[in-house]
């Protein structure tokens, strides 16, 4: 799963040691502020009675709350796929998942940002009932720290 993370790291631009990245994980799941779940692929034929599976991707989650609704709301703030899993239907299972996780755990919405230029993740949240923002304008302030 670290691998993964790294990957997806990266895919953004952000080089991180395994160690890190392992620590950050390790602390999400300890305090229990995230939904972290993976996708895994069966080999096929014999090999699946070998317990050969691979984690092929994940989408971590963070339940929040939204003020404006007095309800809460989940961000779907991690989604990533490994370049030789993507057209596996993974991420599509992913998103369903969260999605019905949120409405389960009594979120009214599940938010998400992707970059501009992704337009496969913007495909397939789309064809997933997501509806791009145009009311809001999203800022972010870099504290440094």
């Amino acid at each position: 799963m670290v691998d993964l993370f790294r990957q997806y790291l990266r895919f953004y631009d952000q080089e991180v040691p395994d160690a890190e990245a392992r620590a950050f994980l390790t602390a999400r799941r300890d305090a229990g502020d995230s939904v972290l779940l993976v996708a895994v692929l069966e080999p096929e034929g014999n090999e699946a009675s070998a317990g050969g599976r691979e984690v092929v991707g994940f989408a971590q989650s963070y339940p929040t709350w939204s003020s404006v609704s007095l309800s809460q709301s989940w961000v779907l703030n991690d989604l990533f796929v490994s370049p030789a899993a993507r057209g596996t239907g993974a991420g599509r299972a992913l998103v369903q998942d969260t999605c019905r996780r949120a409405k389960e755990a009594g979120a009214i919405r599940v938010s998400l940002a992707t970059a501009w230029d992704n337009v496969e993740a913007q495909g397939l949240y789309e064809s997933e009932g997501f509806v791009r923002e145009e009311h809001f304008h999203r800022y972010a302030y870099v504290t440094g720290a």
